[in-house]
């Protein structure tokens, strides 16, 4: 199964120049997409701040929601709970990150994204936020897509 975090799953909701990449990826899987139950309010946030900046009509935001809620009513999207194993999984992360030489600047929403993968044993995650690719890439987790 692959994991997406928020900086892909997003791609498929809203319109940005790579879309198109993260919609083939998507289409070619038979595989329901995994992601982290903090997702949402991560979206909503994102898709709000688009929408006051104008980057989306007015009701875009709510809009932009429904879609997502219905996609895991559907089951195209599965949400991972944020578990003792997720909480367990997400400190080893952060010590990784932070530990040894040249430690990688992690937030604490990747570092549950991470463990969250690492909890459903994903095959890979895919995502564009370049510190979680980096810490992904550490921690021996594939990463989607290529990036050129």
């Amino acid at each position: 199964m692959l994991y997406w975090d928020t900086s892909a799953l997003l791609k498929l909701y809203v319109t940005e120049e790579d879309s198109s990449q993260f919609t083939r990826l998507m289409a070619s899987s038979n595989e329901a997409i995994a992601t982290s139950t903090i997702v949402e309010a991560e979206i909503l946030c994102a898709v709000y701040r688009k929408e006051s900046a104008g980057g989306l009509k007015s009701g875009g935001a709510a809009a932009v929601l429904e879609r997502f809620q219905k996609d895991c009513r559907a089951g195209r999207i599965v949400r991972i709970s944020y578990s003792e194993e997720v909480i367990i999984g997400a400190r080893q992360i952060v010590r990784l990150a932070f530990g040894g030489h040249g430690p990688v600047m992690l937030r604490a929403l990747d570092a549950i994204h991470l463990a969250s993968a690492v909890a459903i044993r994903a095959r890979a995650i895919v995502a564009t936020d370049l510190r979680l690719r980096e810490m992904a890439s550490k921690a021996g987790i594939a990463v989607l897509p290529a990036l050129s």
